[in-house]
């Protein structure tokens, strides 16, 4: 019996350790994501649940469009088999400083020219004449790709595509985003509440000098 008490008690520290070290984790880990919460994330302006809305397309039907801006890859919107430059005109809800797009292809094509409009073009033909912001090159079906810039202001993000010259079938698209930095969480908060604290009204505190 003796052994046993010693054999048991020389089990109890450790795992009494072990037990305080797993209880530690989960305050460590909500600390961590409090602190990442209050980093400023990106947000994709275009989408659906940002307030998104397709307010042009060349060629397919309008109604149909959202599904190139609802954030599931799995539905496409798919433009018109004699559409020889597809495009496509997303409405933001503001005018947002974006510095990067991307597009996810839903069919093969050449390339994509980008460009960040602050009004809706009455001929969207015309974009032809205005230089591209960007162009992102070598697409591939189903895969995300995107191009970064220097931070612009825009309320329409217009995507127009170049097809390859031996695709014949109608070109399809799965996604398109525009991207802007999102506030702190604390910052957004103190912004939305009616009494804002007073460190974000007033300025740095006055030091008066002190006499010798």
């Amino acid at each position: 019996m003796r052994i046993l008490r010693k054999r048991w008690s020389g089990l109890l520290l450790p795992t009494g350790l072990v037990g305080l070290f797993l209880n530690a984790l989960p305050l460590h880990a909500a600390d961590s994501s409090n602190q990442a919460s209050l980093e400023a994330d990106e947000v994709d302006l275009a989408k659906l649940q940002s307030g998104g809305q397709i307010v042009f397309v060349s060629s397919g039907q309008r109604p149909a469009g959202f599904h190139s801006i609802d954030d599931d890859r799995r539905t496409v919107f798919q433009f018109a088999s004699s559409d020889p430059r597809p495009t496509v005109i997303v409405k933001l809800t503001d005018s947002k400083p974006i510095h990067r797009v991307s597009v996810v292809p839903g069919s093969e094509s050449k390339k994509v020219d980008v460009y960040l409009l602050n009004e809706l073009p009455r001929n969207p033909a015309d974009l032809d004449q205005d230089k591209p912001l960007a162009s992102i090159l070598d697409l591939v079906v189903g895969r995300e790709a995107a191009v970064d810039f220097p931070p612009q202001r825009a309320r329409y993000v217009a995507f127009r595509w170049t097809l390859a010259s031996t695709v014949i079938t109608p070109f399809k698209i799965a996604e398109i985003s525009a991207f802007t930095k999102g506030e702190p969480t604390h910052v957004a908060d103190a912004l939305a509440a009616t009494d804002p604290p007073l460190y974000l009204v007033q300025g740095p505190p006055v030091i008066k000098p002190l006499s010798p």
